[in-house]
């Protein structure tokens, strides 16, 4: 996500006497399409032996983002917040001091930037802490800041429990505060912004007309950062699984983070139901996106941090479960758009949510276990802060994956580094269910058009636990095999469709 001119990126390729695949730069040309790995700073490394994850940590461990083969990371809230969670902002300015400091944030920024790795933070701006200075400002009846919030009587609104008030976005001046905050982390290096619980936007009493409302407000931040910043990126939470209610939401983000996609990954292929369906879903999807914005850049995904791990989820934890795991991740990284890969779901973590139950070291725990520490197979650097539940005491770490050819850590590379080297697979948003689909064989064809330039390919999946034989005309076969074993993935690059 580098800014540069069209005029500058021509000159540049001539200089350079074209390099890249087939003579273009495809990535300059398309620096909004990521693969981004979601961390939970707390649970990744830990710098200073102190148990608890920070962003020295990250930066120390570059080296492992850019061995897995992703090129952006989407930091889980970094800023001064009351919880381990983060999302009760104290202070927009300010680094939580349990991850260290903005110099350190910076340092993280700048050396991620030298891997060609973008930064993209999670920014949270539907509601702040009820300690917040604002709302302390607000509650006060400042005049200044009293329509910060959304107040009926003496109660200020929130869509969350846990201390989080909503702040009022039809505010000039909460929208004034909201732009400094982007233009003090793009000033940063920072390209990417997660927008927390837009679809909660406008979602307050009396208000009509929600979903465009969060739209457009949306729409105006991100032209606003874009006049500087063209190549910025913004990805919206909307927690909506029916992609229906979300179209709308494409005229505002560039992107929205795919709960449709998410739910289709989770039922077709690990729970194994209507599995005839994966591939129509997919195309219903971006068809739906393309009609709003043709060069509409998509964000799926396989889990989150507010969902228990796949690695927990029914059918994937079974007998088949790594299959249907690797499957799941060949879906994934096959799909349009920028994929994002949760921490620790390329080892297989498990994780899953509790309610109020009590943990020997710890106390109560709800969500946290979601969220567990990375499992490096390296003490120096593990975080403690959360114990065991025991759930991933088994678990091949990292450690031992990296040298297991067969390990899931492997194969998401193997899979990543496939992404990357295909630009209908990293850049492309064609996709055309594959006419030859059925219960069991679901597939689909990935295209990337430019200038005289083209690719397409067909992608196969066997969603079934028997071996299957694929006939089908192809050009070259850039992964597996047309003898598919099960939960087994083939790639074609083809004629055009």
């Amino acid at each position: 996500m580098k800014k540069i001119s069209l005029a500058l990126l021509l000159l540049l390729l001539v200089l350079s006497g074209c390099t890249k695949k087939e003579g273009y730069d495809f990535e300059s040309l398309n620096p909004q399409n990521d693969i981004y790995y979601e961390i939970f700073v707390r649970s990744f490394a830990d710098s200073d032996n102190d148990g608890i994850g920070d962003l020295n940590g990250v930066t120390e461990n570059l080296d492992y983002l850019e061995e897995l083969g992703v090129t952006g990371v989407w930091l889980m809230p970094i800023n001064l917040s009351n919880s381990n969670h983060g999302y009760d902002v104290l202070d927009y300015y300010a680094i939580d001091p349990d991850y260290g400091t903005m110099t350190d944030f910076e340092n993280l920024v700048d050396e991620a930037a030298k891997r060609d790795i973008t930064i993209m933070i999670d920014l949270v701006i539907n509601h702040t802490s009820d300690q917040h200075d604002w709302f302390i400002k607000s509650r006060a009846n400042n005049p200044e800041f009293r329509d910060y919030y959304i107040w009926e009587g003496t109660t200020a609104f929130s869509s969350f429990v846990g201390g989080m008030v909503d702040l009022n976005l039809a505010n000039e001046d909460v929208k004034a505060e909201i732009k400094n905050i982007f233009d003090f982390y793009l000033e940063r290096g920072v390209r990417g912004f997660r927008l927390d619980a837009a679809k909660h936007f406008f979602d307050k009493p009396g208000v009509a007309g929600v979903t465009l409302k969060n739209a457009f407000f949306m729409m105006e931040m991100n032209a606003y950062i874009k006049e500087t910043y063209p190549d910025s990126f913004i990805t919206a939470e909307v927690y909506e699984p029916n992609y229906e209610f979300n179209v709308d939401y494409y005229l505002g983000p560039d992107s929205i983070l795919d709960f449709t996609v998410q739910r289709a990954i989770q039922e077709r292929i690990g729970v194994g139901s209507s599995t005839y369906l994966l591939s129509s879903t997919f195309e219903k999807v971006f068809d739906a996106y393309r009609k709003v914005d043709p060069n509409f850049v998509a964000s799926p995904f396989i889990t989150n941090h507010d969902m228990d791990r796949i690695a927990s989820m029914s059918g994937f934890n079974g007998a088949q479960g790594m299959e249907r795991m690797k499957l799941a991740a060949n879906v994934l990284l096959t799909l349009p758009g920028s994929p994002f890969i949760y921490y620790g779901d390329e080892l297989g973590m498990k994780g899953v949510r509790y309610e109020g139950t009590n943990i020997p070291g710890y106390g109560v725990v709800y969500d946290e276990y979601r969220r567990s520490p990375f499992l490096w197979g390296n003490p120096a650097i593990e975080t403690t802060w959360l114990p065991s539940d025991g759930s991933n005491d088994t678990l091949p770490t990292y450690a031992a994956q990296k040298d297991d050819d067969t390990s899931l850590f492997n194969h998401y590379r193997t899979m990543i580094e496939l992404r990357k080297d295909n630009p209908a697979l990293m850049y492309g948003n064609g996709f055309i269910e594959w006419d030859g689909s059925t219960g069991s064989l679901q597939g689909y064809y990935r295209s990337y058009s430019y200038e005289d330039f083209s690719q397409n390919i067909l992608v196969i999946h066997n969603i079934s636990s028997t071996a299957k034989t694929v006939e089908v005309d192809y050009e070259k076969i850039l992964y597996g095999s047309l003898e598919l074993g099960a939960f087994e993935t083939v790639i074609l690059e083809v004629k055009a469709n």
